[in-house]
């Protein structure tokens, strides 16, 4: 019985180690952590403000429900980059739209989108303004925020009062402005 549990442990060991060394050096997350930090990457700008549009469906805007609402859903995609609206929350008298930036990215080579600009010393800069975040309805009119905010890492959102939720009640599109697209390749 003690070389059964013994051998039950030290295969539990090695898939933990396993799973370890996976996030720690094959992940979408430790790749772009090595990319962004150039430790065996090169990384260069190679556009800066790339507009992305997407469509929030009338499904996704619990206008009448107190609950959160998980979406988990792709709303937008750009080679490597996911944009994924993760949750839709009422919060008082307004509805708070969260997203986050998801890569699937190549060991080698590729492009990806950041919300933030790499310094040539080391370090990111952000940039905001009120036009970082378009809301767009159906009828091509503006739909005011009632705030926008970003991170951490590539993660943002925004609030929609109360009072927008007539406007809003169909679906409408977001313009997000504050991307930049990189390349980046690893160093041989």
């Amino acid at each position: 019985m003690n070389r059964k549990v013994l051998i039950l442990f030290l295969l539990i060991a090695f898939v933990m180690v396993g799973i370890f060394v996976y996030n720690e050096q094959f992940s979408a997350e430790a790749i772009k952590k090595k990319i962004v930090n150039q430790e065996g990457y090169t990384f260069e700008l190679q556009k800066e403000n790339v507009p992305i549009e997407f469509f929030i469906k009338p499904d996704w805007i619990p206008i009448s429900s107190e609950e959160p609402l998980t979406i988990d859903e792709t709303v937008y995609s750009d080679e490597q980059t996911n944009i994924v609206l993760m949750e839709v929350n009422k919060r008082g008298e307004h509805l708070t739209f969260s997203f986050d930036t998801k890569y699937r990215l190549n060991r080698e080579s590729g492009n990806l989108l950041v919300n933030y600009t790499m310094n040539p010393g080391g370090g990111i800069t952000t940039k905001s303004s009120m036009d970082d975040i378009q809301l767009i309805d159906k009828n091509h009119n503006k739909i005011e925020t009632n705030g926008e905010g970003r991170g951490p890492d590539e993660k943002f959102g925004f609030d929609i009062d109360h009072g927008q939720y007539a406007t809003i009640a169909d679906g409408f599109f977001v313009r997000y402005n504050l991307f930049n697209k990189y390349s980046y390749k690893k160093i041989k």
